[in-house]
């Protein structure tokens, strides 16, 4: 209607041309007039909803993220807030209604407004502008496996994880021998799912971007310029404080090291042998720039993470240069509460043994991850009651995604 409109204005224009008196060249100026302005007005109108739209998924996308935080005032309010800042440039009012379906883990968002025309629009009534934006965040599927890397993750042997509770995903492929398994409540990854997998994997899913990118993993001191230090512990206890560690700590022979509770920095390595203890409440095990941790034999692994300060929620981290291998090859490795977190670095478990079946939860964020020969690795979601916070954008708080 609107080209119909400009065509006849246009052919009037033409026909004007052939006057020549300067009243009959200023009522011919009208058709131009009016094209310039409805031309304007329908750009406008146009960037209006492109605007409502984006704050609508903006607000939708703020608010599933909330959902595991607070109550339904604190997600509407912060899903509103996000969807107002997009909308502050727009000329006619703006209202937005936000629906919570807790059930599903969804956020929906509905911004409306009305396009007033601009002056010199013969129908300048305005007219009704809305937009609409679903997103569900993971919480009734939470995200506990996250390989990051360009590798795929692999299953070799007769490896098992059992994630039934839980999301594992993978940004390259996830490869599952054929004596292999993988059981989880959802798996996906963005190139292709193979192997025996149950329920059945979804490939071609959107990648996941790392959820704690911002950290800040630099330690507080370094040791360059000290000596090497080996400390090997035998047949006796050592009580570690927090802070941060230089030596090479080989914990052998039945010795048992305690981890006060803190952030302990290991700038160095850290390996368990034979029937070796591991112990730490309330911990996080921070490996620097070339350092890794590996436990073999039957050594006895049972660490819970911090429960407050900056590494809230987290159990094990590397700094963003370490690109090591982290290797689990005790059968005794019963308890890992919290969030491993080696963003850069590789986790390979390779025991006949349960690994983490004690854990009320366990969280993985890694570039790569490989087991073989027969490990069963244990990922269970007791989130509630554990006294360990579980660290935002994992978990049941993951990456919300946009539904419609």
């Amino acid at each position: 209607m609107l080209l119909s409109g400009l065509r006849n204005n246009l052919v009037q224009w033409a026909r004007c041309r052939r006057g020549n008196t300067t009243v009959i060249a200023a009522l011919c100026a009208a058709p131009i007039l009016y094209l310039i302005t409805a031309t304007i007005d329908h750009s406008s109108m146009v960037n209006d909803r492109y605007s409502l739209q984006s704050a609508a998924d903006a607000g939708a996308l703020m608010g599933a993220s909330r959902l595991a935080l607070g109550s339904d005032e604190l997600v509407a309010g912060s899903a509103e807030a996000a969807a107002r800042q997009l909308v502050e440039n727009m000329r006619d009012p703006v209202t937005f209604e936000i629906t919570i379906d807790r059930s599903t883990g969804a956020v929906t968002v509905v911004g409306r407004s009305q396009h007033s025309p601009l002056i010199g629009i013969p129908d300048g009534t305005p007219k009704p502008i809305s937009a609409r934006a679903t997103a569900e965040g993971l919480l009734k599927t939470p995200l506990c496996i996250l390989q990051t890397g360009s590798e795929e993750m692999k299953l070799n042997d007769q490896a098992v994880i059992r994630a039934g509770g839980c999301m594992v995903h993978s940004n390259q492929n996830v490869a599952v021998a054929n004596g292999a398994f993988l059981q989880a409540a959802h798996t996906q990854a963005v190139g292709t799912v193979k192997g025996p997998v149950s329920p059945q994997g979804h490939s071609g899913a959107m990648a996941i971007e790392d959820p704690f990118l911002a950290m800040n993993l630099a330690p507080p001191t370094a040791c360059t310029g000290k000596a090497q230090k080996i400390e090997v512990v035998t047949a006796s206890v050592l009580t570690l404080p927090p802070g941060v560690h230089c030596s090479y700590y080989k914990i052998d022979k039945n010795a048992t090291l305690i981890l006060q509770p803190g952030e302990h920095w290991f700038m160095d390595q850290l390996e368990t042998k034979q029937n070796a203890i591991i112990r730490g409440d309330d911990v996080v095990l921070i490996f620097g720039s070339g350092k890794s941790v590996k436990f073999n034999d039957t050594s006895s692994v049972q660490i819970t993470a911090r429960k407050t300060g900056q590494f809230a929620g987290f159990l094990m981290v590397t700094t963003r240069d370490n690109n090591e291998k982290f290797v689990f090859a005790s059968s005794n490795v019963s308890e890992l509460l919290g969030t491993i977190y080696i963003p850069n670095a590789e986790l390979e478990v390779e025991t006949a043994g349960q690994v983490a079946e004690d854990s009320a939860w366990s969280i993985i964020v890694a570039k790569t991850i490989t087991l073989k020969k027969n490990p069963v690795m244990v990922i269970n979601t007791r989130y509630s009651g554990s006294g360990v916070p579980v660290p935002s954008g994992v978990g049941p708080a993951g990456s919300p995604r946009l539904t419609r």
